[in-house]
């Protein structure tokens, strides 16, 4: 009986009422002690180039997209945004209409079989101003993007010519110099718009958030591509990439992102 009635004295202590949420920057839409806008530009950078951002229904879970530095470095109307599995004309009438503007020409950064090196894209100013589209998610998820969207495969692809590992060390990339959608747009852009320090302007906050969650118990992640290369990686391997090892090959970019 005095077990039961210190029991149900500590039901009554429980407070009735949830427990206080914390401050969410309304900007950032990060918690309050890890907002980034001290990293931001202080006033969005005038660019030509419209950024088209495919954001596959899953990525918005993740709490550390990057996506949202891009948003607020740029003038609103030359970002736009996509969230979708599949798009058709019905459904996006507009994005249909500005990727078909005669105007303008649209790009798609993606390693695709037909893509084109970054460089042959003409930066000088006589040129088009580019529609860049972008598929953000997971690598199987941007690859699910692809695959499914016709009229994105149409477009002309372009992959990025990178030598340096990702700024992103939270998050494990495929590849040592597959990049995070921010870095990606930012060494697009550095191209197209002839302005080098949009790199640094993007990556800034990047690092304010992996320095945080380096700071507070996260661990910096290595690639796929090094975990399989030094035998650290312990999910099963498909057969090329086990092939590719057992020869002593280079491994195909293509396997890895996945």
């Amino acid at each position: 009986m005095e077990q039961l009635e210190e029991t149900l004295g500590d039901f009554a202590a429980i407070c009735p009422d949830p427990p206080t949420k914390r401050g969410v920057c309304p900007r950032c839409e990060r918690p309050n002690p890890v907002c980034y806008c001290g990293e931001i530009v202080a006033e969005p950078f005038s660019i030509r180039s419209h950024v088209f951002m495919l954001q596959h229904p899953n990525e918005v879970k993740r709490c550390l997209r990057t996506t949202k530095i891009i948003e607020l470095s740029i003038p609103t109307e030359n970002y736009h945004l996509y969230r979708c599995k599949r798009i058709s004309e019905r459904k996006f009438p507009t994005l249909f209409s500005m990727l078909e503007d005669n105007s303008r020409e649209s790009v798609l950064v993606f390693p695709s079989n037909k893509a084109e090196p970054l460089h042959s894209l003409p930066n000088d100013l006589d040129s088009k101003p580019y529609n860049i589209v972008m598929l953000d998610g997971t690598w199987s998820q941007a690859k699910v993007l692809y695959n499914s969207n016709p009229v994105i495969r149409s477009l002309r692809c372009i992959q990025l010519e990178n030598s340096e590992r990702s700024r992103y060390v939270i998050r494990t990339q495929p590849t040592e110099t597959c990049l995070s959608t921010v870095e990606a747009v930012g060494l697009v852009l550095s191209h197209v718009e002839r302005k080098p320090e949009i790199m640094d302007w993007f990556t800034r906050p990047l690092k304010a958030i992996c320095d945080f969650q380096l700071d507070n118990g996260a661990v910096e992640h290595q690639s796929k591509e090094y975990l399989i290369t030094n035998g650290l990686y312990q999910k099963p391997l498909n057969k090329k990439i086990q092939k590719s090892l057992d020869l002593k090959l280079k491994l195909d970019i293509k396997d890895l992102l996945c």
